[in-house]
């Protein structure tokens, strides 16, 4: 009982597990700035975890933390980009490039719509009812923005 409580665990943590890991390895090379964003995506999966239910962290709760933090890191980019700041938006572009190393490749536009078919015709023209299948269905995959674009073109 006690293996398959312990092997659950390790799958809950799989991206957090291969971040901490990799933190430790760019610690003992001394890439200090690498260690610092891993650590904090780290400490960011960590916090999610307490917010949930016990052995509620799936992996795909780890990659939606890892895409929000995606989008916080590309928000602010732009954001130093308008105020000119070229030192911050080097830094922003590093960061961007960790976090998306450790996301699973995005469906594009053409799979999300060959899945937003394939729902229409199961659910009908719903917007609501589309768009919660499409999400259950790329979790993980593809961005809420992405999604919603590609429906509302399929239900026009």
């Amino acid at each position: 009982m006690k293996n398959v409580a312990k092997e659950q665990k390790n799958l809950e943590n799989m991206w957090r597990d291969r971040i901490k890991s990799e933190a430790v390895d760019a610690l003992k090379s001394g890439d200090k700035k690498r260690v610092e964003v891993l650590r904090f995506l780290v400490s960011l999966i960590d916090k999610r975890g307490l917010q949930l239910p016990l052995n509620g962290m799936t992996e795909i709760e780890e990659i939606n933390v890892l895409r929000k933090e995606l989008r916080n890191k590309e928000e602010a980019r732009e954001m130093f980009l308008k105020a000119g700041r070229e030192d911050l938006v080097k830094e922003q572009d590093y960061e961007i490039e960790v976090v998306k190393s450790y996301l699973p490749k995005e469906l594009d536009e053409k799979e999300i719509r060959e899945i937003v078919e394939k729902i229409v015709d199961e659910k009908g023209k719903n917007f609501g009812a589309v768009m919660g299948e499409t999400m259950k269905r790329v979790a993980g995959k593809a961005n809420g923005d992405q999604v919603s674009k590609v429906v509302k073109e399929v239900l026009a």
